[in-house]
């Protein structure tokens, strides 16, 4: 069967973090410090060991139902190693006063800043690709837009790590408003929505998203849980599988391919 036309996206627009790359260590060590003192004199190595070992587990749980660093902060309550459920999050998000999880997302922010400005090769370290990204990204050079609650400085120094900063034209960092972001570059690049592919590992992106009328795809080899899972089936999201990136094909070569 032959692909279908928006089977062939003219733009897309990735999540960073659990879509381009895993950077899971990195958030929890961000994490831990947007609380806790950091001492810029003790190496980063040291730093991410001094982790204990329990927080990283709660971190871990936290991670899946997250979609903004100020989500981090449920890390540190001890009952988070209860949840088991987006409403069991929820509640405890909600619970904190707004004040402290501002000044948890600056505290941890400026953890982030430093690694990257002062301990830039153990922090570029700590985001791996994942398998068949980069070749994705550069089959779409100029196309891509990064949509993600990581800040575009960071983002913007992991992918000239790799040597993909080239093809990335725009990146909206530390924003939730994925939806909006999508449908910006629609208005701006004279793009219709139905021409964007959406890929995102969190579900309530995805979801949000796929409502502009864009090509919304829920990646599965990020961050989620089999809750989502079954939320997913019930509205039908399509899912992405890792190992199908590579059938995706830009709208100007889609010709010759298919």
């Amino acid at each position: 069967m032959a692909p279908q036309d928006g089977d062939h996206p003219a733009v897309l627009a990735l999540d960073f973090d659990g879509v381009i790359c895993d950077a899971l260590e990195e958030c929890a060590l961000v994490t831990w410090l947007g609380i806790h003192p950091h001492d810029t004199t003790v190496p980063g190595p040291a730093q991410l060991a001094a982790v204990p070992a329990e927080f990283l587990e709660r971190f871990r749980k936290v991670r899946d139902y997250s979609r903004l660093l100020d989500h981090f902060v449920v890390a540190h309550l001890p009952e988070a190693a209860a949840i088991t459920s987006q409403a069991d999050y929820d509640r405890l998000f909600e619970a904190l006063d707004p004040a402290y999880v501002r000044k948890f997302t600056q505290t941890a922010t400026a953890a982030r800043d430093w690694f990257r400005t002062q301990e830039s090769d153990f922090w570029l370290d700590l985001h791996t690709l994942y398998p068949g990204l980069d070749a994705l990204l550069r089959r779409f050079s100029g196309s891509v837009v990064v949509v993600t609650a990581k800040d575009a400085d960071s983002v913007r120094a992991i992918l000239g790590r790799h040597g993909l900063g080239d093809t990335v034209a725009e990146i909206f960092g530390e924003t939730g408003a994925k939806a909006e972001a999508v449908l910006d570059v629609s208005a701006r690049w004279g793009v219709p929505a139905e021409r964007i592919t959406f890929i995102d590992d969190n579900l309530t992106n995805a979801v949000r998203v796929a409502a502009t009328g864009a090509r919304s795809r829920w990646a599965q080899w990020g961050y989620q849980t089999p809750e989502h899972r079954a939320e997913a089936e019930r509205l039908a999201l399509t899912p992405l599988e890792l190992d199908a990136v590579a059938s995706l094909v830009p709208a100007d070569t889609a010709a010759a391919t298919v």
